[in-house]
């Protein structure tokens, strides 16, 4: 093993473990509310406004129906020339008409790029989720771990503090024996 640790103070590792977990904690709860607050927005577009410029596109084509209606009264009666102000008011309804429809397109529009880009976006942060979710639970438990393995390791005494366990006896000899007897 060629290198070594310097290890000073064992619970500067276990200081380490809670910031940890606020920090994949805090990562979740970004990517879950920057995805919420998307699909807020795409659910009031779906859900609110292109059922308004739906609604408004028929009652705007009515108020043209009905200022056609005027007009074309006015240009059959005694005086075949209709009033400026009923020419104004067709003119008018047809411009909210074109209005409400392009209301209405832009936000078909705008619901297909962000149903586009949250798709994006979930792609582009799921590397992140899954640091935050599997890959820290493992550093975490890897961080105990070696946290662990540390103390066990600083519990053992040192050689040169432990004293030899060697019985010896000075006044009692050991008998003699030949070495071929033995084997």
């Amino acid at each position: 093993m060629g290198s070594s640790a310097h290890v000073t103070n064992i619970e500067s590792l276990r200081d380490l473990r809670p910031a940890f977990i606020r920090f994949g904690e805090n990562a979740q709860v970004a990517i879950r509310s920057t995805e919420s607050e998307a699909s807020k927005v795409l659910g009031r577009l779906q859900r609110e406004k292109l059922p308004h410029w739906k609604r408004q596109i028929r009652i705007r084509s009515e108020q043209v129906v009905r200022a056609n209606t005027e007009l074309i009264q006015q240009t059959t009666g005694d005086n075949p020339r209709p009033s400026v102000d009923a020419r104004k008011a067709f003119e008018h309804a047809k411009r909210q008409v074109r209005e409400a429809e392009e209301k209405y397109e832009r936000t078909r529009y705008w619901i297909r790029m962000l149903e586009k880009e949250t798709v994006r976006y979930r792609a582009s942060t799921q590397p992140m989720a899954s640091l935050a979710r599997i890959s820290l639970t493992s550093a975490i438990a890897r961080l105990d771990s070696l946290a662990n393995a540390l103390e066990s390791y600083t519990s053992l005494a040192t050689p040169s503090e432990t004293k030899p366990n060697i019985k010896t006896t000075e006044n009692q000899a050991e008998p003699e024996s030949d070495p071929e007897e033995t084997l």
